[in-house]
């Protein structure tokens, strides 16, 4: 499941196998900590990788509290995606299976599955070309993932992500056009030949006055979320089954809607997490669950920019309701992980 598991050409080799099956004893023998991790009477962790301690985010979770996530702005830093038991074992996942003579220049690892052995889904560019593409990462394997529809020669300069897998090996992502606009699908996997993986399009035409799509994760039950962008460059929230069971939702706190709501998780209990921008422009963490929704805003965090980022953002959430993602706290963005009370 990490990079270090596989080398430039693609080829397994027995001392490659050899680490991956260390790496992931490893982690095996972490989990016990990991899980320790909300013990007392403390919930909330920042977690900043030291790589770059002034911007992590934090991306997903799976019910082993095993978190994927990145550090770097892309900026001054680059993104490097890694994995990570917490509090501090840290093991990097960045796309390396690229011909010789490339590399990738931005790597972000996003989703994580419940599997012994995790599938983690993301996003790499290649130096050789710019182009940003989906990528998984399964059991020692990386694999590129494209959508065709996204791919070159339909649009100039691809840029794809996978955002997130459930235990099937189904994910969701989104591809941009031309015209810098996000579509999102759903792609079930073939694992043996990720070339020959099933895309189903969730198009901005599937939502009246959209320009723009979504989608953020595909749940074991077939529900995925996201959200759809309207003119205005506003978000509205999706939830639920494809089709006409597809429910549409924006974030509403005292009776206040949002201005934009963005879900960028959802669990197997229906639980949905994103952000949300009120009426003053103000940037806040959320969490929707069964038509009522709750505010959430890590301790520390500020509407001040660091980086381009303001406030709180939730990213995944687990079926346990632990709960990961970033905040600025005015002057660096830092990576956070809320573990539900039980």
């Amino acid at each position: 499941m990490l990079s270090i598991c596989a080398d430039n050409s693609g080829h397994r080799i027995l001392t490659a196998f050899a680490r991956c099956l260390l790496v992931l004893v490893a982690i095996i023998g972490w989990l016990p900590y990991a899980l320790a991790q909300s013990t007392g009477d403390q919930h909330f962790f920042v977690l900043d990788n030291p790589g770059d301690p002034n911007f992590n985010q934090l991306l997903g979770i799976n019910s082993a509290r095993v978190i994927v996530g990145y550090f770097g702005d892309g900026t001054v830093v680059a993104n490097n995606g890694y994995v990570l038991i917490p509090k501090n074992h840290y093991a990097p996942d960045n796309f390396t299976n690229l011909p010789s003579g490339d590399f990738a220049s931005q790597t972000q690892a996003i989703g994580i599955n419940n599997k012994r052995f995790p599938d983690i889904v993301g996003f790499y560019t290649d130096n050789a070309t710019g182009f940003t593409h989906g990528f998984l990462d399964s059991n020692g394997t990386q694999s590129t993932v494209d959508d065709p529809a996204g791919s070159a020669p339909n649009v100039t300069t691809p840029v794809q992500n996978l955002l997130g897998i459930n235990d099937f090996g189904d994910a969701a992502g989104f591809w941009m056009d031309n015209n810098g606009h996000e579509h999102g699908f759903i792609v079930l996997l073939d694992f043996q030949t990720p070339s020959k993986s099933t895309f189903i399009e969730i198009p901005p035409s599937m939502f009246k006055g959209a320009v723009a799509t979504q989608a953020s994760n595909f749940t074991d039950l077939g529900q995925v979320c996201g959200f759809w962008t309207d003119g205005d460059g506003n978000n509205h929230g999706f939830f639920g089954l494809l089709g006409p069971l597809l429910f549409m939702f924006n974030v509403e706190i005292n009776g206040v809607p949002a201005i934009s709501t963005s879900p960028f998780g959802c669990n197997n209990k229906g639980e949905v997490v994103g952000s949300f921008t009120d009426a003053s422009g103000n940037v806040h963490g959320f969490i929707f669950n069964h038509g009522r929704s709750v505010q959430f805003d890590a301790p520390g965090s500020s509407q001040t920019p660091a980086f381009g980022v303001m406030g709180t953002f939730i990213n995944g959430v687990n079926d346990n309701g632990d709960i990961v993602g970033f905040f600025s706290d005015g002057t660096k963005v830092n990576g956070f992980v809320n573990y539900a009370a039980h």
